[in-house]
C-alpha cells in the first residue's frame, strides 16, 4: 500500500480458503465480466475479510482466492502497487500464443528470463489438475478490469 488504506476508500477483500474450492462463474450475459455474480449460491460474501494497512503494508493472496472491493467513497485515492509472481513451471494458458508471435520467440525467451525472481525459466511446465474456465468471450470493452466488468454487465458484491 503506497498510502494509508481504510473502509472508506474501498480496501480489498478477499474470502479465505476460496482457492481450495471451486471456480465460480465470471461470466454475466454470456461474456466474461471479470467478477462473481453475488447471488451465486457457493458465493459466500459474509467470510469476507477486509485488507486494510498503512503505508508500506502488504497483503499476499493465492491468485484463486475470491477476491473484490467496494467503490472508493472518500476524497483519496486508493494507491497500491501490485506485484504478481509465479513460479518459472507455471506457463500461461490463455495469451501465451499471441504474446510468443509479439515478441518473436528470441524476445519471449529473453523475457522470460528476464521475469525471473529466482531460480531458473524452466521448460517442463507444471500442470495440475484444478478447475480452469477460460475469460472469454471478452466484454465489449476489456482495457481494464473496471471497463470489462461495467462493459460485461456485472453486479458488485461490494457496492
Amino acid at each position: 500500500m503506497l498510502e494509508d488504506v481504510d473502509e472508506a476508500n474501498g480496501p480489498l477483500k478477499v474470502i479465505p480458503g476460496t482457492h481450495k474450492g471451486p471456480v465460480l462463474s465470471h461470466h454475466a450475459g454470456g461474456v466474461f465480466c471479470g467478477a462473481v455474480d453475488p447471488e451465486d449460491p457457493l458465493f459466500e460474501q459474509d467470510k469476507a475479510v477486509t485488507l486494510t494497512g498503512k503505508a508500506g503494508d502488504m497483503t499476499i493472496h493465492h491468485v484463486r482466492t475470491l477476491h473484490g472491493s467496494a467503490p472508493n467513497r472518500s476524497d483519496r485515492a486508493r494507491k497500491i502497487l501490485f506485484y504478481e509472481l509465479a513460479r518459472a513451471d507455471a506457463w500461461p494458458i490463455l495469451g501465451a500464443s499471441s504474446y510468443i508471435h509479439a515478441l518473436g520467440q528470441r524476445g519471449f525467451w529473453a523475457d522470460l528470463q528476464d521475469r525471473v525472481v529466482t531460480g531458473a525459466p524452466c521448460l517442463t511446465p507444471r500442470l495440475a489438475n484444478v478447475p480452469v474456465t477460460m475469460p472469454l468471450p471478452p466484454a465489449k470493452d476489456n482495457t481494464s478490469i473496471f471497463k470489462t466488468q461495467a462493459s460485461g454487465g456485472a453486479r458488485s458484491a461490494f457496492a
